[in-house]
């Protein structure tokens, strides 16, 4: 994953460079697409909405552990770029809700806006991932 961050870090270099103003990356271009639900659960972050007013630049620590929103941020704000990006929501459910999975967390693949400054803007969870060995 941290490779796959180095090269868009080179991209959003380079289009920033030629005055681009926003960069989207492609769908599961941070993650890879080969993962079970399992074994992609430790990467994924809480991302916030957007109206809690967030740089995870400034302040990574602030909704928990979260080295890929705060390398993205970093990222717009150091380049003046929006950056859009495909990445992993985890949010705690309630165990005793019939469609809560069993590890107590639903899983969302989430596309995320980082404004010019860094600071998270939007969130779109496109998909829960349902509890399946296999996504």
């Amino acid at each position: 994953m941290n490779k796959n961050i180095d090269i868009l870090e080179t991209a959003i270099k380079q289009a920033a460079g030629q005055g681009a103003q926003i960069i989207v990356t492609p769908e599961d271009a941070l993650y890879g697409w080969k993962f079970t639900r399992e074994s992609i659960f430790p990467y994924l972050e809480d991302i916030p909405d957007p109206k809690v007013n967030w740089s995870p630049c400034q302040d990574p620590q602030r909704f928990g552990h979260s080295p890929v929103q705060e390398r993205l941020s970093c990222l717009a704000k150091s380049n003046s770029i929006y950056v859009v990006a495909n990445i992993g929501d985890k949010k705690k459910c309630n165990v005793h809700d019939s469609k809560c999975p069993s590890n107590g967390y639903y899983q969302y693949n989430t596309n995320v806006v980082y404004n010019s400054e860094g600071k998270l803007v939007a969130r779109y969870h496109k998909v829960r991932q349902r509890e399946q060995s296999q996504i």
